[in-house]
């Protein structure tokens, strides 16, 4: 446990804390007016409940001296019927009077001086405790128990008393967070519930129907309220004379065995929970035959419950299943309703009976010792509203329509309700290691980052390995940053500098080639670059303007570059001054031109580093790319790809690689390809296609005068590729959710852009998480045979849903052969989150049905080195030695870094989770992940809650003339 722990932090035995021996309590028979002592429920919390006691076995508080607890004592039970609660760890915060505790709990008293004892209660509860304890426990007689010697030797990680402080201060805020956002999803969920009653209730009685509605009947019972109001043609008839009106058979346990009986699935008032049937499960009886017929369950037979629980009495549900190879029978505490007569569709009916009709049942049933029945001629006699045949397919797929939204939005406020513990559990282990920010940080950086993602101070960039004269390079890529400072008060963003000067590059670069005495290429037909340079004030303003929007009309690599081109720089002094830094920035083709690449290089570094507009999300870290580019071998025969191409890194290392490995003897058009196609990315945002074209042409990749662009502008996610498959795909896709630019609904959204739930028929799962889109989409643009290395949040390993059916998928169709944890530090625009990168093979179906994947290596970076910026020397030169380029996975060697998982334990974990890791101790917490990964998790589901509702909004809004669920 020991490892990774914070500077300054130790782990000490619970014993070494101790300012007196662990007491065991006392247990016995009690006696009259003796001494309270408290039961093994006051340790249910962190704090002990007083109000959990009995009389004790002493008689008086002098008796129990040594046995009374005070204010600062911590509880630990020690043994007990539940496993959970042994060792579990209390503190008692005050007192009432004199208590005791029992002998099936111990006492602890710790030197405050080492420890504060709220901490220790908090250390208590981590998972690695936890197993500590857990691995002590023995059973015996039916119970289990631990020793007290065995708690002593608990390790607790201890930080300086300081520290300790200031964790119980950092949870408590973070738990209190937690808390409240809990309490406004259970408020929403009652909201949620009210509104479904509101809009069965109001269908069901015709109230958002246009035209003119009769006024309220009589009751057709004696003494009960008139019926409420329909509309004309509407009619209101008991249940009786619409329906056949039975009871459920019972057993008869005395005709057992008889020749004539058979075996029948019997349908209890236990099954009616839950949003469908599950006849598999249910439990027989043996009926006789004859019986059995008469009280088998048909496809539309509406099932109420008539006796027990008092809230379950009146439930109704349609029995839809045609199971012919099976009978059913209802239970004798359910009724059977069977139409006699084509008039009430039995949907409706249930809708309404689970609706309005519900309480008049309930109000008609007899409650007996916590128990409430309802008798057959009650529900005979229950008044049931029938609209016009005609019209009942279309309201009951309009009334479904809406409980189905409802039932999902609830479902979604559900699941982010149900992950709270997880959050806290995982705010705990933080707090615990010593990563728990102490409240959210106030700086701008807050305003971009990831939905509920707990912002981290960012982190110092990862080191850059050396280029050519790195000083010089260096110095000229300052010159060409220098101007941003200024030009930033003026609003302008790291990315739209970038465009400018890539802009300036080209015609700096294209008078170059122009000019050049050999080779000459006339790249703009005019010398664009002196025409800009002769130009001052407004003039010069006017024709950068007017150059921009012409060039922007062209083809090929010219008109990507300048594709919806705009000046941002609205200063003539500042455009020249531009210019001018470009001009004595470097001679682009002619002094030095090995130079040109690196420089370029070390300027699109500098715009990575603009915190304040996230323009790192367009950046990878150029120590990742070497290393995944190393590891899968680009060769002159691939055809590469990256779907989220950002500024080109993945292409332009590729092609280097290529360029250096390059066997003799390779036909000239062989490596035209590669500027002809086989190198290719797709990206959305145009400013950043920009910056990767310029990128490719400094490298080599392609020429100025191309005809096609190697980067093409579009969401690459909708379209699918078709017939132009890949060998090799490398990429980092954008983090967050997938979002539209307007909201369906014409609502705003919560971000000021909806989030999409995107499915595309190749695609495994639909959803609005980007990186499983993504996943999916480079899975489709392999060839059999490609391989992929693909950038992943630590989230897409173990989230749930849609997430856990493309991992199984994934498994199953693809060779995962490598998993490599990344340290923090490496997502330059969201500093808090981890990353990952798999690595796999798109594979054949295998004969036999097995997956494609056989064994999952894990390398953990993060194990030695948690974030990049606590290792200064930190490089993935190990990771890319361990993988053994160009050699079968079988050849590796196992590490304490490097670990094989085969296919049958990853598919058999719950929801194959891969986040898994080179120690045990990672793998058995890998159900409590980052707090901030959780929060986006819940973010997500309660923004697919909000957009339902938004939706349901719209959907509900009655039309002009009818009558409105307030009015109604």
């Amino acid at each position: 446990m020991s490892a990774g722990l914070p500077l300054g932090w130790t782990e000490v035995p619970l014993g070494e804390l101790l300012r007196e021996p662990l007491a065991a309590g006392r247990s016995g028979q009690a006696v009259q007016g003796g001494v309270p002592v408290l039961r093994l429920p006051a340790l249910r919390s962190a704090t002990v409940d007083l109000a959990e006691s009995r009389e004790g076995p002493l008689a008086s508080a002098a008796e129990a001296a040594n046995l009374l607890i005070r204010a600062g004592d911590i509880l630990l039970s020690r043994n007990g019927g539940p496993e959970a609660r042994v060792g579990r760890a209390a503190l008692v915060r005050e007192t009432n009077g004199p208590t005791m505790y029992p002998g099936t709990m111990v006492r602890v008293r710790v030197d405050e001086r080492l420890i504060d004892p709220e901490y220790l209660v908090l250390a208590w509860e981590s998972r690695a405790v936890r197993r500590q304890i857990d691995s002590s426990v023995r059973q015996g007689a039916g119970l289990h128990h631990i020793a007290a010697r065995d708690l002593e030797r608990v390790r607790l990680p201890l930080p300086p008393r300081s520290e300790q402080e200031r964790i119980k201060t950092s949870l408590a805020f973070w738990l209190a967070r937690v808390a409240e956002e809990e309490a406004a999803v259970r408020d929403t969920l009652r909201q949620m519930e009210d509104l479904r009653t509101l809009v069965i209730d109001h269908g069901v009685l015709g109230r958002t129907t246009t035209g003119p509605h009769a006024g309220p009947e009589p009751s057709t019972t004696a003494h009960r309220a008139p019926l409420p109001a329909v509309p004309v043609g509407w009619h209101w008839v008991s249940l009786g004379e619409l329906a056949e009106v039975v009871r459920g058979p019972m057993a008869d346990s005395r005709r057992a065995g008889e020749p004539h009986e058979v075996a029948v699935g019997s349908l209890r008032p236990a099954e009616f929970r839950g949003e469908q049937w599950a006849p598999d499960q249910m439990p027989t009886m043996q009926l006789d035959a004859r019986k059995a017929e008469a009280n088998r369950l048909s496809p539309g037979d509406v099932l109420f419950v008539l006796s027990g629980e008092p809230d379950s009495v009146g439930l109704a549900r349609v029995w839809e299943q045609d199971a012919s190879h099976r009978m059913y029978v209802p239970n004798h505490h359910v009724a059977r309703v069977r139409m006699t007569r084509d008039i009430l569709h039995p949907r409706l009916l249930a809708l309404y009976a689970n609706g309005p009709g519900r309480r008049r049942l309930q109000g008609a049933a007899r409650s007996t010792a916590g128990l409430a029945s309802l008798g057959l001629d009650q529900l005979r006699r229950t008044p049931v509203p029938v609209p016009p045949l005609a019209e009942q397919g279309a309201l009951v797929a309009s009334l479904e329509a809406w409980d189905g939204e409802l039932t999902a939005a609830t479902a979604s406020a559900e699941g982010a309700l149900a992950m709270a513990d997880r959050l806290r559990d995982g705010c705990r282990e933080q707090a615990l290691a010593g990563r728990l920010p102490h409240s959210a940080l106030p700086s701008s950086e807050n305003n971009v980052r990831l939905e509920g993602a707990v912002t981290v101070p960012p982190m110092t960039p990862a080191r850059r390995r050396p280029v050519n004269r790195p000083s010089e390079v260096e110095r000229r890529a300052e010159r060409l940053w220098s101007s941003f400072p200024r030009l930033s008060d003026d609003g302008l963003t790291a990315l739209e500098y970038g465009e400018q000067v890539t802009y300036l590059l080209f015609f700096k670069a294209a008078q170059e080639l122009r000019h050049r005495p050999l080779n000459r290429v006339d790249v703009l037909g005019r010398d664009a670059w002196d025409e800009l340079t002769l130009r001052e004030g407004t003039e010069l303003t006017q024709y950068y303007g007017a150059l921009l929007a012409e060039l922007g009309e062209r083809g090929g690599v010219v008109g990507r570059i300048f594709h919806k081109a705009h000046n941002r720089l609205r200063h003539p002094a500042r455009l020249q001054n531009l210019i001018q830094q470009v001009r004595e920035g470097l001679s682009w083709w002619g002094e030095r031109p090995e130079w040109r690449a690196p420089v370029f290089d070390a300027f699109l570094a500098r715009c990575a580093q603009d915190h304040r507009t996230a323009a790192g999300q367009y950046f990878t870290h150029r120590e990742l790319i070497d290393a995944i580019v190393a590891c899968t071998r680009p060769t002159v025969e691939d055809t590469i790809v990256d779907p989220a191409a950002g500024t080109g890194g993945f292409l332009v290392r590729s092609f280097e690689h290529i360029a250096r490995h390059l066997p003799p003897g390779v036909p000239p058009a062989q490596r035209e390809r590669l500027s002809n196609g086989a190198i290719r990315g797709t990206e959305l945002v145009d400013a950043t296609a920009r910056l990767a074209t310029m990128n490719l042409f400094l490298h080599g990749v392609e020429p100025l005068d191309g005809d096609r662009a190697a980067i093409e502008v579009r969401d690459s996610l909708t379209v699918s590729p078709g017939h132009r498959r890949a060998t090799l795909v490398l990429t980092d896709p954008p983090l967050g959710q997938r979002r539209s630019t307007t909201s369906s609904t014409g609502a705003p959204d919560l971000n000021g852009a909806e989030a999409l739930a995107f499915a595309r028929p190749d695609f495994w799962a639909a959803t609005n998480n980007q990186q499983l889109n993504f996943l999916q989409h480079v899975y489709t643009l392999l060839e059999i045979g490609g391989r992929a290395a693909v950038v992943v949040p630590d989230g897409l390993l173990f989230m749930t849903g849609a997430s856990e059916r493309v991992r199984r998928q994934l498994l199953k169709q693809c060779d995962v052969h490598t998993l490599l944890r990344l340290p923090t530090g490496f997502s330059r625009a969201f500093s808090g989150v981890r990353l990952n990168v798999l690595f796999f093979e798109k594979a054949t179906a295998r004969p036999d049905g097995s997956p494609a994947t056989r064994r999952l290596w894990v390398y953990d970076a993060r194990a030695e080195h948690p974030t990049v910026a606590d290792s200064p020397g930190f490089s993935l030169d190990a990771f890319v030695a361990a993988y053994r380029p160009g050699h079968p996975p079988d050849t590796r060697a196992a590490s304490s870094l490097f670990k094989p998982y085969s296919v049958e334990a990853l598919l058999a974990r719950p929801g194959v989770n891969l986040d898994l890791g080179a120690y045990p101790r990672e793998e058995e917490s890998a159900d409590a992940p980052e707090p901030h990964l959780i929060a986006q998790q819940i973010s997500g589901q309660l923004e697919d809650a909000w957009r339902r509702f938004a939706r349901l909004a719209e959907e509900l809004t009655p039309p002009r003339g009818a009558r409105t669920f307030r009015s109604g």
